[in-house]
Formats: C-alpha cells, sequence, structure tokens
C-alpha cells in the first residue's frame, strides 16, 4: 500500500472487520487533523477503539494507510 490513491476511508462494520482482520494500520482524522493511529481493537455503534483509545464513530474519520515510520504518540 504506497501514496495516497491506496488510502481508504472505512464507514461500514464490514470495513472494519475486514481492518482489523488484516491488522491494518489506521489513522484517525478529525476537523483535518491526525488525533490518533493504530490498529482497531474493537468497536460498537458509537465507538472504535484503536490501540488503547476511544473514538466517536460519529465526530471521527477511520483511514487505512500505511504505518508511520517513526513513533508518534498522541
Amino acid at each position: 500500500m504506497e501514496g495516497r490513491d491506496n488510502m481508504k476511508t472505512l464507514y461500514h462494520d464490514n470495513e472494519l472487520d475486514n481492518a482489523i482482520f488484516f491488522s491494518h494500520y489506521i489513522m484517525v482524522m478529525k476537523d483535518g487533523r491526525m488525533i490518533g493511529g493504530g490498529t482497531i481493537e474493537a468497536y460498537n455503534d458509537s465507538e472504535v477503539q484503536v490501540g488503547n483509545r476511544q473514538y466517536s464513530r460519529k465526530k471521527s474519520t477511520f483511514i487505512v494507510s500505511p504505518a508511520p515510520q517513526i513513533s508518534i504518540y498522541f
């Protein structure tokens, strides 16, 4: 997966399930800023757990992307 063309926004439960199954790196965005990232651990109708943090499904955007080459702390 290289380049911006391969980045995919996740909207539906089956897309979240695939991201969990394939251990895709997920970039969490809110208001145009990256606020988190990692693999999806769990989700429900209102939240998605990426790493050890919970993010609102309504207020956040979840994008499959290449994993960063450096450590990023949020």
